[in-house]
C-alpha cells in the first residue's frame, strides 16, 4: 500500500497523477477540493465519465490536506483496480485499520478509487 501513498514518505511529487498535473500547461483544481466536508464519518462519492480527472482531483485533495498540515499517515488512498473482489477489499481495509493503530492516527481519511472498476475479461 506504501507505493500508492508516497505522501507517507514526504514524497507527494512521486505520485504519477500529481506529477502529470504539475507538468501540465493548465493546472485546474476543481472547486470541491477546497469545499468538501471531511468531518469524521463523512461519506462522499465522486462520479463522472472515464478519463476526466477524478483520480487527479482526489490526489489534489490529498496534496491540499498534506500541505495544510494534516498528518500524511492519516490519508489512505487505494485503487480498487488492484482487488479482485469484496473479500480482498475487506482485507485492505483491515490493513488500513492496523496501520492507523500502529501509527497512532486518531482519525483517518480513506479514499477508495475506481470502486466500480471492471477490468476487461476479469469477471469482476
Amino acid at each position: 500500500m506504501d507505493f500508492l501513498n508516497p505522501w507517507w514518505r514526504g514524497r507527494l511529487e512521486e505520485d504519477p497523477h500529481l506529477a502529470k498535473w504539475a507538468e501540465s500547461p493548465v493546472r485546474w483544481i476543481p472547486k470541491w477540493v477546497y469545499e468538501v466536508d471531511l468531518t469524521p464519518f463523512s461519506l462522499h462519492f465522486l462520479l463522472g465519465p472515464r478519463q476526466v480527472g477524478k483520480t487527479t482531483a482526489l490526489k489534489l485533495l490529498i496534496k491540499r490536506l498534506v500541505e495544510e498540515g494534516r498528518d500524511p499517515r492519516s490519508i489512505f488512498y487505494y485503487s480498487c483496480e488492484l482487488v479482485s473482489d469484496h473479500k480482498e477489499l475487506a482485507e485492505v481495509l483491515r490493513e488500513v485499520a492496523r496501520l492507523k493503530e500502529r501509527w497512532g492516527v486518531a482519525s483517518a481519511l480513506i479514499i477508495l478509487d475506481e470502486v466500480t472498476y471492471r477490468g476487461s475479461g476479469t469477471g469482476r
